[in-house]
């Protein structure tokens, strides 16, 4: 068997196989052979020597050998090694002379557009200035303001998303814009409901944010959508439109519902991809509260961002816990309870049951 060079280990060559990198030594030590020749010398078949060969072809670190030293005969070829230095030139060298071209060509771009910003910054400050509240119609134009707000944000990034799982397209967009403003140092802070923690989706997006320092907080219920870029831009949603966005930049609106959030984040916990006793407490709390007021069942699956299935199988398991007849009887008796809890003080009041089941795979 050959042996290695002490010098280089087979790690160092990422994934070249430890025996083509014996044939590559032989080859530097004992100058140009035949493949019957190495074969012999590495104690492989002639098959397996021609296959590490070919792996070094690939590399660009042995080629066929063409000068001097005697014929090794017809239908014989024999190898020569090639210095790395040249392999990474012809390997590399090409792809990278076009990437420096594309990267300067991308600097001179951008110091292009660059001279443009103050004429920019200048124009949007008076636009703010006299339109602090504008509504924009078409979700095209709402995207590239979200975008834009995004990419000036420098302290801050403010996002509620009600109705439970987020489709994965909108996921799949947002994902890089809020991996580049962390990147950036931008404090990234994003409110859920509960009923998102099943989602794979919302999971992987929430991992990939937490990873590069995003915050992500749930709740049974949310006060609506909403985005805030530092302390100067919030987008809101048209009541009647979903494609259309009120964008508001008068600073005391702005600080109001920032001051909004912050008491949302205070009482929210922590995203996990399963429910805890806290969030099982609130949840089920919720549906309670909208039992008592009467709201449908579409209503409440529609506030809590849950399946009308899941919701109705926890409204069930609430009437059976109360012994009631009807979503009425479970109202009143739910009221009741309320109200000796209330007189009580909490956890005084009657039996608490045993709660919403941690099963939520159809929210």
């Amino acid at each position: 068997m050959l042996r290695q060079s002490p010098e280089a280990e087979p790690d160092d060559f990422g994934d070249l196989d430890p025996e083509a990198l014996q044939l590559y030594t032989h080859l530097l030590e004992n100058g140009p052979a035949p493949t019957d020749g190495l074969a012999a010398k590495l104690g492989v078949t002639e098959g397996e020597a021609k296959r590490f060969a070919a792996e070094l072809i690939r590399h660009c670190l042995v080629v066929e050998d063409h000068e001097g030293g005697p014929d090794p005969g017809p239908g014989r070829v024999r190898w020569r090694a090639v210095s790395p230095y040249s392999a990474v030139a012809e390997l590399v060298g090409p792809e990278e002379y076009v990437l420096r071209r594309r990267l300067e060509s991308f600097e001179r771009t951008r110091s292009r557009l660059s001279t443009l910003i103050p004429l920019y910054e200048e124009i949007h400050r008076r636009s703010a200035d006299s339109g602090a509240v504008e509504v924009v119609k078409t979700r095209g134009r709402v995207m590239l303001l979200i975008q834009d707000a995004a990419a000036r944000c420098t302290e801050e990034a403010l996002t509620v998303q009600p109705g439970g799982a987020r489709p994965a397209g909108h996921l799949e967009r947002a994902l890089p814009r809020d991996l580049e403003m962390l990147g950036r140092g931008v404090r990234l802070r994003t409110l859920y409901q509960h009923t998102a923690r099943y989602s794979p989706g919302t999971q992987e997006y929430v991992r990939e944010v937490s990873a590069a320092g995003g915050e992500v907080r749930t709740l049974s219920e949310l006060f609506g959508k909403m985005l805030v870029f530092d302390r100067s831009t919030a987008f809101l949603p048209v009541w009647d439109n979903p494609d259309a966005a009120v964008v508001l930049r008068e600073p005391s609106a702005v600080a109001f519902l920032r001051s909004v959030f912050a008491t949302a984040w205070g009482l929210a916990e922590p995203f996990s991809a399963s429910y805890t006793a806290a969030t099982t407490t609130q949840l089920r709390d919720a549906i309670a509260g909208q039992l008592v007021e009467g709201a449908k069942d579409e209503v409440i699956a529609r506030k809590l961002g849950m399946s009308l299935r899941t919701c109705r199988r926890h409204i069930a398991e609430l009437m059976e816990e109360l012994g009631a007849d009807s979503r009425f009887q479970a109202g009143y008796l739910l009221g009741l309870r309320a109200q000796d809890t209330q007189r009580l003080g909490p956890g005084r009041g009657p039996d608490a049951g045993p709660g919403i089941g941690h099963e939520e795979g159809g929210a």
